[in-house]
């Protein structure tokens, strides 16, 4: 048992604290944005992993009160110290307190941001026109060229009338499909689930690198989809021409974040050498490290939990 929940929390220091720096080494290596996003969310999963295993082998581990769980309480506690039994009592109320705080500022915000998209949406059926040439767009009659998305069933791409009128045809499509492979690879529910793992560990160094890491990353991958079905030069041309446009809440925008050359750094990219696709040794080694930062504390963490449900 103590071998496995050093194991967990060996896990938490090289995923939640090491493993920030070296995935910053992807970003600026021979590593694609595809690549760099797995093993990302691979370090963040794991971290997660393996923190629920600490919580939940400190709130069974004998003498706690979680030991064999609720329904063999009874039967259990007797053979313990009344001393054992109180400190285990105490130090499990704190970190029940603990992680009770935790969820409630992660989870709130979750909530927040879900329902600020959602009155988006409603918004947007009420000022928004159907695009007959595309069955996923809604047009917004608006001078300013935007053009994002937001996670629906129902045309999740919104592009003004100003976009329209400035982009060419070939620049459109490639802004279309940027759009469409954002939504299709799920970027938006990973930026969420970034948004409350953050909120809930914000001391560790991993998620804070990957609050500031994914959204150009994921920007990136979806300026690769849409180079592969429309090209460089187009895609190049909308960037630029977007380059104005405010960036939407909760929703994903060709231009991108906000921060600062972080467009400038996405249009060198695909203008230069920097989209070399990545070496087969070195995606196999991104590969086999997403595996192991997922598979090792899920397995310790299950392993430690079945043990001490078997305590008793």
């Amino acid at each position: 048992m103590i071998v496995l929940v050093t194991g967990l929390v060996v896990s938490v220091v090289v995923l939640g604290c090491a493993a920030g720096p070296v995935l910053d080494l992807l970003r600026r290596s021979a590593v694609g944005p595809g690549t760099a996003v797995a093993c990302w969310a691979a370090a963040l999963a794991g971290t997660c992993i393996a923190a629920a295993g600490i919580a939940a082998a400190a709130l069974l581990a004998p003498p706690g009160p979680g030991h064999g769980f609720l329904s063999r309480l009874r039967d259990c506690l007797p053979h313990h110290g009344r001393i054992a039994t109180a400190a285990a009592a105490v130090a499990t109320a704190v970190l029940v307190a603990a992680c009770a705080a935790v969820l409630a500022r992660g989870l709130p915000r979750l909530g927040r941001a879900v329902r600020h998209r959602r009155r988006h949406r409603e918004m947007l059926r009420l000022v928004a026109r159907e695009d007959r040439r595309h069955p996923d767009v809604l047009v917004l009659d608006h001078p300013v060229a935007v053009a994002y998305s937001l996670p629906s069933r129902h045309r999740a791409i919104v592009v003004s009338t100003g976009a329209q009128q400035v982009l060419s045809a070939e620049e459109l499509g490639a802004v279309l499909a940027h759009e469409r492979a954002h939504l299709r690879q799920r970027h938006h529910v990973l930026l969420l689930a970034v948004d409350l793992v953050h909120a809930m560990l914000p001391w560790l160094p991993t998620v804070r690198r990957a609050k500031a890491r994914l959204p150009l990353l994921l920007e990136m991958a979806a300026d690769d989809a849409a180079v592969r079905a429309h090209g460089t030069q187009p895609l190049v041309g909308a960037l630029c021409r977007l380059s104005a446009a405010p960036a939407v809440a909760g929703a994903l925008g060709a231009a991108g974040a906000p921060a600062a050359g972080a467009l400038m750094e996405r249009v060198l990219r695909l203008e230069g050498a920097a989209r070399a696709r990545p070496r087969r040794a070195v995606r196999l080694a991104a590969g086999l490290f997403v595996v192991a930062a997922v598979a090792a504390p899920l397995l310790a963490g299950a392993v430690a939990i079945a043990e001490l449900a078997a305590t008793c």
